[in-house]
């Protein structure tokens, strides 16, 4: 597949429009690829801290613990 190099955005040609049944259905995928990446599992309700430094680090905690999560494939 060659590689073309262009001066400017303007001198791209257009991309072709992908069919409806098909930009569907690779919307879906980009979405389960991403829920299987990083899934969310929000915490319920409002949680409340004492200050800007206890709020940083249960932030801290759930991003490792969301990184550990992805790292064991569950």
């Amino acid at each position: 597949m060659p590689v073309y190099r262009y001066r400017s955005v303007a001198a791209m040609p257009p991309v072709p429009p992908a069919p409806p049944e098909s930009l569907a259905k690779r919307i879906r995928a980009v979405w389960k690829r991403a829920r299987l990446l990083c899934p969310l599992h929000p915490p319920r309700g409002v949680m409340r801290f004492r200050s800007i430094e206890a709020a940083n680090q249960a932030r801290e905690q759930a991003t490792l613990e969301r990184m550990r999560q992805t790292a064991r494939g569950t």
